[in-house]
């Protein structure tokens, strides 16, 4: 078996039939599905099993005991427990691959015996029906590049030049996985940027590729970030969230050497994290006072943890920046010419 597709699914049922197509499209079939299901309250896995036989035995569907609170983190990891592929390709149950995904990722990874590749460029689908190319923004975006042995190198790439941090933006040798313990971690979000991170960091052979391979859908109502919550719930949601990935993060960093030898990389990879979880709360940040947000988190926090102070801190500093913006703008429309102007020389 060539490949093994994984992917985890919770209340997918309105798109994982696309899904299931653009893989029965697929110009390599050598592949099987492994479909883990996390607690799904709709028909997903109905779904599903209505596509057992057009798959001829290839398609695999197995179930979380309970629901593991969002992320597909652990329906992941038991998918690649199940898996029996050279190569591991992570796929959203909403979103769909380009025909030539899989054919045009093996055979790059056999060409150069890759460990992993990624690809810098994938489609965004919004609402609206729109398709938006998104590209990083790598020095060398618009050629093939083969790293060898250089996780320091890569791993600026990924932390200073945009690599996506999601799974499926990654096609990777199974047992390197393996051999490495490359899984992903139990926290509340930003469990794929742990895992890149980590694959980054073991990586001796690292393929980027920049042909978009990837249909990305950018408004999937069952995201954990967006799930809908009170402003202090959403505060303190995305709070905890970094204190979780603060965590495990630490944790990889003490146990990979290019971690543990480059604190400016660490650091610079907390910064992206905290600003991520940051934006996720701006709304609640302009729904409530710094005293307000200071007070939720110390009450949630124990007193020697470093969060309530760092997400008051920015908030109020946001709001400083925010104000001056506005003042900005006032000045302009109050400055703005009423007549048409032309320079004379």
């Amino acid at each position: 078996m060539k490949i093994s597709v994984i992917i985890a699914m919770f209340n997918a049922e309105k798109f994982i039939g696309e899904c299931l197509e653009s893989l029965r499209a697929q110009t390599l079939q050598d592949f099987e599905i492994i479909i883990v299901d996390d607690c799904s309250t709709d028909s997903s896995c109905a779904v599903v099993e209505s596509y057992a036989e057009k798959f001829g035995g290839r398609l695999k569907l197995a179930r979380t005991e309970k629901n593991s609170g969002g992320g597909g983190y652990v329906p992941r990891n038991i998918g690649l427990n199940l898996s029996r592929g050279e190569y591991i390709f992570f796929a959203d149950a909403d979103d769909f691959l380009a025909e030539n995904a899989l054919e045009t990722l093996y055979a790059a990874a056999e060409k150069v015996a890759a460990d992993v590749i990624y690809t810098g460029a994938c489609h965004y689908l919004e609402r609206d029906g729109k398709i938006n190319l998104m590209r990083d923004s790598d020095p060398f975006k618009d050629n093939p590049t083969l790293t060898l042995d250089a996780p320091n190198e890569i791993l600026r790439r990924l932390f200073f030049n945009g690599h996506f941090r999601n799974p499926w933006t990654k096609f990777s040798r199974r047992d390197f996985l393996i051999e490495n313990e490359i899984v992903f971690p139990k926290i509340i979000s930003g469990g794929d940027f742990i895992w890149t991170i980590h694959v980054y960091c073991c990586a001796k052979k690292f393929l980027r590729l920049p042909t978009p391979l990837y249909f990305y859908r950018n408004y999937s109502a069952e995201s954990v970030s967006r799930k809908k919550r009170t402003a202090p719930e959403q505060i303190y949601h995305w709070a905890a969230s970094f204190a979780a990935w603060l965590k495990a993060f630490n944790s990889l960093a003490r146990k990979t050497e290019p971690l543990r030898q480059n604190p400016a990389l660490c650091a610079q990879a907390s910064s992206l994290h905290f600003y991520h979880c940051l934006a996720g709360c701006a709304e609640a940040q302009r729904q409530l006072d710094t005293q307000d947000i200071y007070e939720k988190l110390l009450s949630e926090f124990p007193e020697d943890s470093p969060v309530p102070f760092f997400f008051s801190l920015v908030d109020a500093q946001q709001r400083e920046l925010e104000a001056a913006r506005r003042r900005i703008e006032d000045l302009e429309k109050f400055y703005k010419p009423n007549s048409r102007q032309e320079v004379i020389e």
